[in-house]
This record gives C-alpha cells, sequence and structure tokens, in this order.
C-alpha cells in the first residue's frame, strides 16, 4: 500500500500530464474545453478517477462518450509517463457537475438578496 504522500504525488502527475495530454492531442475533439478538475487515486495505485468540467457546461455527454472510447489510449499514455509505478492504473472519467451547482446556488442567494431589497437586508 501507497501512503497518502506518494497517493497525492501520483494523482498530481497523472492530473498535468492527462490536462496538456488533452491539450496537445486532443484539441479539435469534443473534450477541447474540458478541463481536469481533480484526480483521486485508490491506495494500491491501481485504479485513479479522472474528475473533469466541461466550460459551458454543454455536451459532456459526447465529452463521456470520447474519453470511454479513448480510455485505453490514454491509459498507455500514463504508462509510458508514469515509469515508476510497478501497474498502470485502471483509469475512470467521471463528470464533475458540482461548478455548475455552485452557479446555480449563486443564482438562487442573488434572487432571494434582490427579493428582500435594500431596506430589509439590513
Amino acid at each position: 500500500m501507497a501512503g497518502e504522500i506518494r497517493c497525492n504525488r501520483v494523482s498530481n502527475a497523472i492530473k498535468r500530464f492527462v490536462s496538456t495530454l488533452i491539450l496537445s492531442e486532443f484539441g479539435d475533439s469534443p473534450v477541447s474545453m474540458v478541463t481536469i478538475h481533480k484526480v483521486t487515486v485508490s491506495q494500491d495505485l491501481r485504479t485513479a478517477k479522472i474528475f473533469y468540467t466541461i466550460f459551458g457546461a454543454q455536451g459532456h455527454d459526447e465529452a463521456q462518450e470520447f474519453f470511454d472510447r479513448q480510455t485505453k489510449n490514454i491509459r498507455f499514455k500514463v504508462a509510458s509517463h508514469l515509469k515508476n509505478l510497478k501497474f498502470a492504473p485502471e483509469i475512470k472519467f467521471v463528470y464533475d457537475d458540482s461548478v455548475e451547482k455552485i452557479i446555480r446556488l449563486e443564482k438562487i442567494f442573488e434572487s432571494i438578496k434582490s427579493e428582500k431589497g435594500p431596506e430589509d437586508a439590513k
């Protein structure tokens, strides 16, 4: 089992590499507006979940299909980049909608604030 520090280092390395890979090789695909938000790695370093968001939140189904088709290719490239690992981690891409939820909550709070009016805000 890997320690917490090593898991963090591996997840950060995967995040940086996959972000760069998306920009350099998949720039004209459905994932051109994807941002890698977070990567979590299991304690045994055999599985990695890559959480992504899409600018504008449009077409995350297309992006998920693209990632499902390209998972083996991306895993192979991650393995060749992270040569110090004994095993290449199994990769799973997960759409992260937390940014959308935050924006929706901010709109709700703004509407409540505007309904109260300036005299009630005191």
